[in-house]
């Protein structure tokens, strides 16, 4: 006996890549100056311990687990405390994150599930190089600082 045929088809015509470059680039930004207060427990130089929270935030839009804004900020700001250096969490970095769970919110109400992923992707990756650069040159400015400048 063989299955009757599925086919899946998007609702509406999904925005291209192009339209919703911009979008993308100002969620990282956001997300990227949201890492800026985050300090964790144990540094390190894997994706994980550079994305800190922001990779756990990504990873439940991803899955669908929470839609709720609140919802969202509230795990974020619980995985912030349980794995930054110490578990106060400025102000100014909710207000950063609910800034950028704002613009996901948004961006995901525009865009169908599979596109939706690959620009989780995209962001994903794109914080990570954002962060990484940011460390690199915390590092480089540290190195000039204790070398006296000179080279």
């Amino acid at each position: 006996m063989s299955r009757p045929l599925v086919v899946m088809r998007e609702k509406g015509k999904a925005p291209s890549m192009g339209e919703i470059r911009e979008e993308i680039a100002e969620i990282v930004k956001v997300l990227a100056k949201y890492l800026e207060y985050y300090r964790p427990r144990q540094p390190g130089y894997s994706k994980h311990a550079i994305m800190g929270p922001v990779g756990k935030l990504l990873g439940v839009l991803e899955s669908g687990k929470l839609y709720d804004k609140d919802a969202v900020v509230g795990y974020v700001i619980s995985v912030h405390r349980n794995t930054a250096a110490t578990d106060y969490v400025p102000p100014e970095a909710i207000k950063t994150l609910e800034e950028a769970v704002d613009k996901l919110v948004a961006l995901r109400e525009k865009l169908p599930s599979r596109l939706w992923i690959k620009v989780l992707r995209e962001i994903d990756y794109a914080v990570y190089k954002a962060r990484l650069e940011w460390i690199l040159e915390r590092a480089e400015k540290k190195a000039a600082s204790s070398s006296g400048g000179e080279e």
